[in-house]
């Protein structure tokens, strides 16, 4: 059994770029430096993250009082993270950056094809002719930073494991949604009305934020809204997105739901893109209970690999998009023993 510590330690962050070593500067830290407005929640397909990540990553090899960085290399699994490698790239005076994209496809030939500094793969394990590649080139490992992905790549590798992130999610979903309207709760209605706004087609209401999948099918479930009218309703333009959803509903919510769904409401207007904590925190304890069990694995090439260049000087940092609610305890978890999800052990695949 592993953890993504070991080849972190705490230099890990989540969605709302605050890193878990508290010795290192975090998005707020950060603002006035980088120009990033107040409010601005940065993501990874948006350039200003990638002046985030850069400036994580120099401060975490300042930390370590390594020589000044002059390689950042992005591990990923999605477009996003081919992104991040471009955006990186177009940074004036910042270090070379190459990317990794990769998943395991085991009907398709084994490729490894570079487009520019990024590398698509169709197996996990052209990681190690790729960091080949690199070597060849004259990279410096010792002033060389790993950006590693963990959602479908290091933990659940796509292709490899991958679904078991999904089924967590969905895991967490249910149990809140059974916390909210109880035992009677109509479970097939609650899991057809998330599987099917999980799909891309739902994408331009839902922003593809579990959040708002979750509570929109819990309305469903509870019966406030059917979901054929509310498909329509949103094809026609009479509900124009998940906050004005909310605007609508909030007052018709049964009793069970009154205190949720006006909590909902205020977080989205204020910007939140994590409204929804209860289902947050759900996801977090079925993701580490799949860890635990042996369901949810860390992808072995990519430890291995990591692990190496580690030993060779290189410093490893890993990054999620997960909200921080979905992969830190609370206080009273954290009394009760559990860790946050880079410290909880994990058998390899």
């Amino acid at each position: 059994m592993k953890t993504i510590a070991d080849l972190t330690s705490d230099r890990v962050y989540y969605r709302d770029l605050e890193p878990c070593d508290p010795e290192l500067p975090g998005l707020n830290a950060l603002r006035h430096q980088l120009g990033i407005p107040a409010g601005k929640l940065p993501r990874k397909r948006e350039a200003e993250y990638a002046r985030v990540a850069l400036a994580l990553a120099q401060a975490a090899q300042a930390q370590r009082d390594g020589d000044p960085l002059t390689a950042l290399l992005v591990i990923g699994d999605t477009e996003n993270d081919r992104l991040l490698a471009e955006f990186l790239n177009r940074l004036p005076g910042a270090p070379a950056a190459y990317g990794f994209i990769g998943m395991d496809r085991p009907v398709a030939p084994e490729v490894l094809e570079w487009h520019g500094s990024i590398a698509s793969a169709t197996r996990w394990s052209l990681l190690h002719p790729w960091a080949s590649d690199l070597e060849q080139r004259g990279l410096d490992w010792s002033r060389t930073a790993l950006l590693i992905d963990i959602d479908k790549t290091l933990l659940g590798p796509r292709g490899r494991g991958d679904g078991a992130i999904d089924d967590a999610r969905a895991e967490g979903a249910l149990a809140v949604a059974e916390e909210f309207l109880g035992t009677n709760m109509n479970v097939p209605l609650f899991r057809r009305a998330y599987a099917d706004l999980c799909h891309q087609e739902w994408h331009h209401f839902t922003l593809d934020n579990q959040d708002y999948v979750t509570s929109t099918a819990l309305l469903i479930a509870s019966g406030v809204l059917e979901y054929e009218q509310l498909d329509t309703d949103v094809a026609n333009g009479k509900i124009m997105s998940f906050a004005h959803l909310l605007d609508l509903v909030t007052s018709n919510v049964p009793a069970s739901l009154a205190a949720l769904y006006s909590d909902l409401r205020t977080r989205v207007a204020a910007g939140d893109p994590t409204p929804f904590k209860q289902f947050r925190r759900a996801e977090f304890v079925a993701t580490i209970n799949r860890m635990a069990d042996g369901r949810l694995c860390l992808c072995s090439d990519l430890f291995d690999l990591a692990e190496d260049l580690r030993l060779k000087g290189a410093l490893c940092l890993a990054t999620s998009d997960k909200p921080a609610e979905s992969a830190l305890p609370t206080p009273e978890q954290a009394a009760a023993g559990i860790l946050p999800l880079h410290r909880t052990p994990a058998r390899m695949i």
